[in-house]
């Protein structure tokens, strides 16, 4: 065996898979353009993006990601902003090839994704496997010879290719660990592996990875993921004697937390908005800015993606976002190209529970922090 593909999972890890296999199904079809996570996705989205670069050192957290993706001036080193910039570009390429219907693993997605997520940063080699003489060594952990790379990733991909009874959540996780261990090219290998992993889940049908992204909490508890990965792997790249089970076990544990938290967000979106309603009748002013003003309670609103969301032009939503300011339910905040809309005193006292859930994915805490902090 010369990938990481063997694990013997005990009866916690297969009840996890069994879990993830009836819930993931739940809203699996809702995108990013679904007005029901108009309120949720660009937060989600952020927080994914401000995870897996900052496990790599990147400090711009989901509030700076926003204004980057935004335009927004944003006081950070160049190449921070560009990571940024970059790994959105990569998401997005990623999501948007593996929803189509003739999608087939191959050597030239893996390049695309990784030169994208390294385009004008300092290792660009626009996304060239490891050559001669590049050996490389994370840590303890040393790197197979860039001698191998080619047959190993040729081997990862028939393996990718093949449709075998392995779910689509082991795939995930066996893709992201075999890329950490071949780490087939000079940088971004991190980076790449989350990417390509989030791509097993849409295969599955799930067409916001984001809502379930593990980036964030990989990157609060940083040390418990590489204590995971140099468990499983060891000291040098030897599959016959380092099984996956540790990181089988890691990894669903993670995901099926993010998944349950995802699920409880979308069932509680009808109640919040029931709320935010009820409220706006109560002044008499127009229910349907119900999920706009859950929208500001989630994350920093801007005109664009009001306009995005709503199908208006830049104009009306504006126009909109100062009919709200007006009322007393928003607070500009920003100039120009960096201006956003945050809830007032008055919608910051309303009960809701979505914004609450969303600021612990963004945290990468878990769900049972949330129950504790609501007493549930």
């Amino acid at each position: 065996m010369t990938l990481h593909l063997t694990y013997a999972p005990n009866m916690t890890v297969r009840e996890r898979l069994d879990r993830w296999d009836n819930a993931v199904r739940r809203n699996a079809a809702l995108g990013p353009g679904d007005w029901r996570l108009f309120a949720v996705w660009p937060a989600a989205r952020d927080a994914s993006i401000s995870g897996s670069t900052g496990i790599e050192g990147n400090p711009l957290d989901p509030d700076q990601v926003a204004d980057v993706l935004a335009g927004a001036a944003v006081d950070a080193d160049a190449a921070h902003i560009r990571e940024v910039e970059n790994y959105n570009r990569a998401l997005n390429l990623a999501r948007d090839a593996a929803m189509r219907p003739d999608f087939e693993w191959s050597h030239d997605f893996v390049h695309l994704i990784n030169a994208t997520v390294m385009e004008g940063l300092p290792r660009d080699t626009r996304g060239n496997y490891r050559g001669p003489g590049e050996e490389i060594s994370v840590g303890v952990f040393e790197g197979p010879s860039p001698l191998l790379v080619p047959s190993l990733m040729d081997e990862l991909i028939v393996w990718l290719r093949a449709q075998d009874a392995t779910t689509p959540l082991v795939r995930s996780a066996l893709l992201h660990l075999n890329l950490i261990a071949i780490h087939p090219f000079n940088d971004g290998n991190g980076r790449t592996s989350r990417i390509l992993a989030a791509v097993e889940i849409v295969r599955d049908g799930v067409r916001s990875p984001e809502l379930i992204s593990i980036e964030a909490y990989l990157r609060r508890h940083r040390e418990e993921y590489i204590d995971a990965l140099r468990t499983t792997l060891g000291m040098s790249y030897d599959p016959d004697n380092h099984p996956a089970t540790h990181w089988i076990d890691f990894y669903t544990r993670i995901s099926l937390d993010r998944l349950d938290a995802r699920n409880r967000i979308l069932d509680a979106l009808p109640t919040d908005l029931g709320v935010l309603v009820s409220a706006l009748a109560d002044h008499g002013e127009p229910l349907e800015w119900a999920t706009v003003l859950l929208a500001a309670r989630v994350g920093r609103l801007r005109t664009a993606r009001l306009a995005e969301m709503t199908g208006r032009s830049a104009a009306a939503a504006r126009a909109e976002l100062g009919r709200l300011t007006r009322a007393g339910w928003l607070e500009p905040r920003g100039v120009t190209r960096g201006r956003w809309y945050a809830p007032s005193e008055r919608l910051s006292a309303i009960q809701l529970y979505v914004p609450g859930l969303m600021r612990l994915l963004a945290a990468g805490e878990r769900l049972a922090l949330f129950d504790e902090e609501m007493g549930t």
